[in-house]
């Protein structure tokens, strides 16, 4: 049925005075409209009239199992008060029938929620609803009384039934008054009603019950533009989503509005703009579906410069139920397009309003969700969640803070970056898919502070050391220390590629030979062997101390002046180089055992923060030296990790060291694919955190007290060159995920060869 509601009332009042002529002609005077026990009373008021404001005005659509209830109730109860019975064709089968359909209407609305018997009660809901339709049941019920109280008559019988079929068939009057109603308001095929408003959930968004039999209705509904009928006017609005029921569609509207947050719609006779206010509750109910083309031009252009239209192809979604302050639910329109197109998931970067003004929302989550719409239809959707992070300032390049929550039902779009130019040397990432940079804050705090970096093997913890290396080196005095394990660091491809190899000063397997002859040596005094003055580890400690001296100073001693000097940058040991013992007794019998590589850490650190101590402090903010930990896991393990109570003594050693060596300017920089492994009270010190893809729980469970449940549960999905940041040396106020800077954009351009200065190429040089 094509009818609006003004236009169905207008049917039912043509029928109406069509009931009172047949009736004023067959009685010639009006008194059997109030007269029960005229047959015509029975046909044409309790029947006919029940028929017609059932069709048109109370169900004109649907059938529900609460009205079948209803509905045989009604002809149960009408069934009893007639008063010839006798004469009622068939009466016995009527009551019967009534009754089989009262009870099996009953059945489907008690056990609607029975999984075992979902499929049957679809059935027989379809059945019931279908054979309990108005103009099924209570035709049939015309006719019966037509054929059993006028069979005899030969004129009031082919009267009756042909008013009876009219009202079957309802194209000749139906049609008249869509005619009437084209002449009267000169609407033309463009504006065809094709649903009508069957509920609000504010006064912005509306859902809608789409009529399946209009013609040329869209393949897909969400996206297109829609006029709600209001007096002589349509109100614009755009379909977000559309909802699949058995027969029909719900579709989900929002109206369209303009900057002062009035409603837009135009006049379907003059095309003029009509003011609606800001809402559009008293509208008649009738939907149609429209093409740019039907809008006026004057109109086009005013909703062109809405968002939503403008922006049609970023549009994400609408901020939902559950939103707070700190993060945003939004009812998910992202699609497969959008994602391979755009390639939006975690991480991605969208935005909002709040009081008028943009903000930035990073995706963290998502979830699936269900609604129940009628009987067992149901609706699935998704629900994103993401963290507020603020409004990006292009002058000082920080997230600055905005107060409060989005409202309800706001549109959220994917952000669509200004096109500015991104100098990965300035920044140590971006937001992802964008060129919006994350500056370091402070990078003396970047030392002084200890920072961190996590993540598994392979997904590029390296490269971003050697970044933070280069960033230090560019724009700070400070020296460094990398205790390299891996034996990687002094490789031509590795960090030469970022700064210059002159500045580097690289360990060599002649490390501290002149040591050596001692690795063995047994400490013997008045005939008794010494454990702790024997073995060689008390002369590394002479050597660690005066080979730190050349690096930092480019001297044996300490210089007056206190100043570092700029020959040498950074200094890389390798602890496996190092030939290093101490004394152990066993038994009676002393002997020299190799000192492990977290032990070997301990001393370097121990030298370290000696050397510093004798510096004056000028300015406890200010970082001097920066102590790398590559695999860290290895030289500084958690107690739990190690076998020997040798390395659980030198963990704490080195703890000590970072702990106490904050006020002197040492700070240390912890890269590690194991956290769990990683002594806690290192991995505690540290304030920055740059956590890469993780896995394992450990991990997950420690940086959770860092950057929040949220964003710990995306770890083990982080893209490549991605990486969870968050802490004092950063312009950070929450945890952001950012896209890390590609390699090819910091290292040097020019061919690289291992040209770095080692210990044993020095010390020939001397020679």
């Amino acid at each position: 049925m094509n009818l609006n509601i003004k236009q169905r009332f207008a049917a039912v009042f043509i029928y109406f005075i069509l009931i009172v002529a047949i009736g004023y002609y067959l009685r010639s005077s009006i008194e059997f409209i109030f007269n029960p026990s005229d047959n015509l009373h029975l046909v044409f008021i309790a029947t006919a009239i029940t028929l017609l404001l059932s069709s048109y005005i109370i169900e004109p659509f649907f059938t529900r199992p609460v009205e079948v209830v209803a509905r045989w109730i009604a002809i149960f109860l009408f069934l009893l008060g007639i008063q010839a019975k006798e004469q009622f064709l068939l009466f016995d089968y009527w009551i019967v029938i009534s009754l089989i359909f009262i009870a099996l209407a009953l059945l489907v609305i008690v056990m609607h929620k029975s999984a075992k018997f979902e499929k049957s009660l679809k059935i027989l809901t379809s059945i019931i609803c279908k054979i309990s339709r108005p103009e099924i049941v209570f035709s049939f019920l015309y006719f019966f009384l037509v054929i059993s109280y006028f069979r005899d008559k030969t004129l009031e019988l082919p009267l009756l039934l042909g008013f009876g079929f009219l009202m079957m068939i309802n194209k000749p009057v139906d049609s008249f008054v869509l005619w009437v109603s084209t002449v009267i308001t000169k609407k033309t095929s463009n504006y065809t009603i094709a649903g009508k408003i069957i509920g609000y959930r504010n006064e912005d968004f509306f859902n809608v019950e789409i009529d399946l039999n209009t013609k040329k209705l869209p393949n897909s509904l969400v996206g297109q533009l829609i006029g709600v009928e209001n007096k002589k006017s349509l109100t614009l609005g755009i379909v977000i989503n559309e909802k699949s029921l058995v027969g029909k569609k719900w579709i989900l509207a929002r109206l369209i509005k303009d900057e002062n947050s009035n409603t837009i719609a135009f006049n379907t006779n003059t095309e003029a703009l009509f003011n609606e206010g800001k809402t559009v509750f008293n509208q008649e109910n009738g939907v149609t579906f429209l093409k740019r083309d039907d809008i006026p031009t004057k109109i086009n252009e005013l909703i062109s410069k809405h968002k939503i239209i403008s922006n049609y192809n970023n549009l994400v979604g609408f901020i939902w139920s559950g939103s707070s302050i700190s993060k945003i639910k939004f009812y998910s329109m992202i699609n497969d397009d959008l994602i391979i197109s755009k390639g939006i998931g975690e991480g991605s970067i969208i935005q909002s309003k709040i009081a008028n003004e943009e903000v930035l929302f990073q995706i963290i989550d998502a979830n699936t969700a269900e609604e129940n719409l009628e009987l067992k239809d149901s609706h699935g959707f998704k629900i994103a969640t993401a963290q507020k992070l603020g409004k990006y300032d292009f002058s000082s390049n920080e997230l600055s803070t905005v107060k409060w929550v989005p409202d309800i039902y706001e549109p959220v779009f994917l952000l669509e970056p200004e096109k500015i130019t991104y100098e990965a040397r300035k920044f140590i990432g971006k937001l992802p898919k964008t060129n919006y940079g994350i500056p370091i804050k402070n990078i003396d705090e970047l030392v002084t502070h200890n920072t961190a970096i996590l993540g598994i093997l392979g997904i590029g913890k390296s490269c971003l050391t050697f970044e933070l290396i280069q960033k230090l080196i560019e724009s700070t005095n400070v020296k460094i220390v990398c205790i390299d394990i891996t034996n990687e660091y002094h490789k031509p491809d590795k960090l030469p590629l970022y700064v210059d190899t002159n500045i580097l000063l690289n360990d060599s397997k002649d490390a501290f030979n002149s040591i050596n002859s001692r690795y063995n040596f047994i400490d013997v005094s008045n005939n008794k062997q010494n454990p702790d003055t024997s073995g060689n580890i008390s002369e590394y400690h002479t050597e660690i101390a005066s080979d730190l001296k050349k690096f930092m100073f480019d001297s044996d001693t300490i210089p007056e002046d206190f100043n570092f000097s700029n020959s040498k940058r950074i200094r890389i040991y390798n602890p496996d180089y190092h030939k290093v013992s101490r004394g152990e007794k066993i038994g009676y019998n002393v002997i020299t055992t190799p000192l492990t590589q977290a032990e070997k850490t301990r001393v370097i650190c121990e030298e370290i923060l000696k050397l510093l101590m004798k510096l004056p402090i000028k300015d406890s903010g200010n970082a001097k030296l920066l102590v790398v930990f590559e695999e860290a896991h290895s030289l500084v393990p958690e107690w739990n990790s190690v076998a020997n109570d040798g390395d659980k003594n030198a963990t704490n050693g080195t703890a000590k060291v970072i702990l106490q060596g904050r006020k002197y300017g040492l700070g240390s920089m912890v890269i590690t694919q194991r956290t769990a492994n990683i002594s806690k009270s290192i991995l505690n010190q540290c304030n920055t955190i740059f956590a890469l893809r993780v896995f394992d729980d450990t991990g997950k469970q420690f940086l959770e007290n860092y950057i929040g449940s949220d964003y710990s549960n995306l770890l083990p999905t982080l893209e490549e060159r991605h990486a969870v940041v968050i802490g004092k040396a950063l312009k950070l106020k929450q945890p952001v995920i950012i896209e890390l800077n590609d390699r090819d954009l910091l290292i040097k351009k020019e061919t690289v060869t291992d040209t770095s200065n080692d210990i044993s190429g020095e010390n020939e040089q001397q020679t």
